[in-house]
Parts: C-alpha cells; structure tokens; sequence
C-alpha cells in the first residue's frame, strides 16, 4: 500500500518552501498534482480551482494575501490519517498580529486528500470558521 500520508508532508514541505517562490512552485508542482487535480477550497476563500492554472491561481492568491497583511504563520499539532486512498490532515495554524488583530488569530484546519496513484486527485480544505479566516485576511 502506497504511503500517502509521507507524499502529504512532502507536498506540504513543498508548499510552504514556494509560496513566495513561483519559478520553485511551477517547477516541483506536477511532482504531486496532474491537470486533473482538484483544488476545494470554501466559496469565500478561493473556491473550486482545476489543474495547473488553479494551483497558481491559488499560490497568486495566497501569497498576496499574506505580503498584503504582513502576517506570518507557524503550524503546529499535526495529525495525519490514512484510509485507503484518502488522508486526513489535520494541524492548527497561529497568524502573527496585524492591524486590528494585535494578539494574532489561532485556528484549525483540515484538510482531505484523495489520491489517484500518487497524485492528489482532489484536495478539499476544511476551516474551523471560515468567516473568522476571511475577517482576519480583510
């Protein structure tokens, strides 16, 4: 059975080293994603993004948002569950302060993956409360 919860970390590894590095980001993308992949993320935050093009929509996004507001991040309780296909990761995100937030924000997030071989088929993000998520970001 392949180990779908080490290619999660790598690929989070991943992420996290290109947010800011897009050259680094469209280089090692198509490591864990085809053309197919699915990105769900809710409505309010990003929505449903496709393939490649929807990956770098999202990487564009998020690296604005967080230039935008100066804020850092740190992740900490990370779990992972595997069943089959699928994996379950859970982990708790702690944003640094920012204007109108000067103790920061501390939220959870979860986040299913459902591989097709070893490739993320789909990705669906899962926030403790994301009305929270985008007030902190506004």
């Amino acid at each position: 059975m392949t180990d779908y919860v080490a290619i999660v970390k790598e690929y989070n590894t991943f992420i996290e080293s290109t947010m800011l590095d897009e050259p680094a980001f469209h280089a090692g993308l198509s490591t864990y994603v085809t053309n197919q992949s699915v990105l769900a993320e809710p409505d309010s935050i990003f929505g449903r993004l496709e393939g490649f093009e929807g990956w770098s929509q999202w990487r564009t996004a998020a690296a604005d948002m967080a230039g935008r507001s100066g804020v850092r991040f740190t992740t900490s309780g990370s779990r992972c569950f595997q069943d089959g296909n699928t994996v379950l990761h859970y982990y708790e995100v702690e944003f640094s302060a920012r204007e109108g937030h000067p103790d920061g924000w501390r939220t959870s997030i979860i986040e299913r993956y459902d591989f097709v071989g070893e490739k993320i088929g789909q990705l669906a993000a899962y926030y403790a409360d994301t009305t929270a998520f985008v007030n902190f970001f506004s």
